[in-house]
């Protein structure tokens, strides 16, 4: 669903001109999305919903009143200011509620819309799943996922004079193909632009997956040097950086919190081949360049050759600790080495070669010890080559342990985690002493 800037834009001009004196923001937001799913070897649902949000926020000192509405007539938003007016009234002070900010200057950005997305039919999705649909027939595998395009935009403006308008467009594909004998194989893509979305590729890696881990051969648990597909790399990294907190860390409840109140800013945290940064202005997986209260999103570098070079500070706690606040990570970026994945598993004289890991969950804050599993393919290497599948396993590992360990890298690309179901830029990985806590029968 797109509205008209201009149109949007002057909406929310009226209502703050209409409301003088008034601490206020208004904001905007709609989208448009196509789902269709499959299981079984059959299309399960297919359907397009909207939705559309208007909120006003009123704010009164350290108070804040917030309502939301979802439509546009000027009645129901001159009620909503009311309603928000009210409510900051008779809210409780909030300490660390900031001031709105003023006109902020954003970085210009690759293109987040694109019309072939917006535009993607029903029937085109029905087509690129019935194609993977036949190639899982025709293997004798079971196919199940889904397919999602959108469209939509995002617009704010406040009294202050912060304003904004952004459109975007999102294209997501998952299958997961499986064989009744043990064998399962995923893939998935997320793209603006949906014409970058490879199904058949997409299904081709998954099949060859599926059929290539059928009868999988036990493997015990234990420490193993393991290769890390990109996929599972995403998801490492992604969980590192969801706990890249300055004020967990100052308050002692990170893995990142040293004596005193102090933090791990500046130390060595990880091998020296690691560098991951974020920036919504690069080319291969851009991001929208707006961060925690209107806050431009800079490129920002997150580790430098092994060194924590920046913490997450919100805009309270950087004014606190008199520092300058850095938004949440906008996109993930990780450098990697020119080696291809091939190259990762033929230096490798034994190890488990791991496509994804799913149901990651938190064990320890202190240590950022996680524990997840296994899916979808898990190989025995011997010799410089993968030798036949093996069991899943559960794992309980630091993402901080991961890249302390790291050997060798491959070229990055852009993939999707199995677990966050987000983007990033990320290589493969080889790593030594990976702990397989325990055996698991999942697929």
């Amino acid at each position: 669903m797109i509205l008209d800037e201009k149109e949007i834009m002057s909406l929310l001009q009226n209502t703050i001109s209409e409301n003088p004196g008034k601490t206020m923001g208004i904001g905007v937001s709609a989208r448009e999305t196509g789902s269709t799913r499959f299981a079984n070897n059959a299309i399960t649902t297919n359907g397009v919903y909207n939705r559309l949000d208007l909120y006003v926020e009123v704010l009164k000192g350290k108070k804040r009143g917030i309502a939301v509405i979802n439509e546009l007539n000027k009645d129901k938003i001159k009620e909503a200011v009311a309603r928000a007016e009210v409510l900051a009234d008779v809210a409780p002070e909030n300490a660390e509620l900031m001031p709105p900010l003023g006109p902020q200057k954003y970085p210009k950005v690759p293109e987040l819309y694109f019309k072939s997305t917006a535009e993607f039919s029903p029937g085109k999705r029905v087509d690129s799943i019935i194609s993977v649909i036949d190639k899982a027939k025709k293997e004798k595998l079971t196919a199940a996922g889904f397919f999602e395009t959108s469209s939509g935009f995002s617009a704010f403006m406040n009294s202050k004079g912060l304003s904004y308008y952004l459109l975007s467009t999102r294209s997501y594909f998952n299958n997961t193909l499986r064989s009744g004998e043990g064998g399962s194989g995923w893939a998935s893509a997320e793209e603006e632009d949906v014409d970058k979305v490879a199904v058949g590729k997409l299904a081709d890696g998954a099949s060859r997956k599926a059929l290539d881990s059928r009868n999988p051969k036990p493997l015990p648990a234990g420490k193993y040097t393991v290769i890390l597909e990109p996929a599972a790399v995403a998801d490492m990294v992604w969980f590192l950086l969801y706990n890249f907190t300055a004020r967990e860390a100052d308050e002692g409840r990170s893995f990142l919190s040293l004596p005193d109140g102090k933090n791990r800013l500046g130390e060595m945290l990880v091998s020296s081949k690691v560098t991951i940064s974020s920036d919504p202005s690069f080319p291969q997986i851009p991001a929208f360049p707006i961060g925690e209260d209107g806050l431009p999103q800079e490129k920002t570098v997150w580790i430098e050759k092994g060194m924590i070079k920046n913490l997450i500070y919100t805009r309270f706690w950087a004014e606190k600790m008199g520092k300058a606040p850095v938004s949440f990570p906008a996109n993930i970026i990780m450098e990697g080495d020119n080696y291809r994945l091939e190259d990762l598993i033929r230096s490798t004289g034994k190890g488990v070669l791991v496509s994804r890991f799913w149901y990651i969950r938190d064990l320890n804050p202190m240590i950022l010890l996680l524990t997840g599993l296994t899916r979808d393919g898990t190989f025995l290497i011997e010799k410089g080559k993968v030798s036949h599948p093996v069991n899943n396993f559960r794992f309980n590992e630091s993402p901080v342990n991961v890249l302390k360990n790291v050997e060798m890298m491959s070229q990055p690309l852009r993939v999707v985690g199995g677990e966050t179901g987000q983007s990033a830029f990320v290589p493969a990985l080889k790593v030594k002493e990976f702990n397989f806590s325990s055996v698991s029968d999942a697929v």
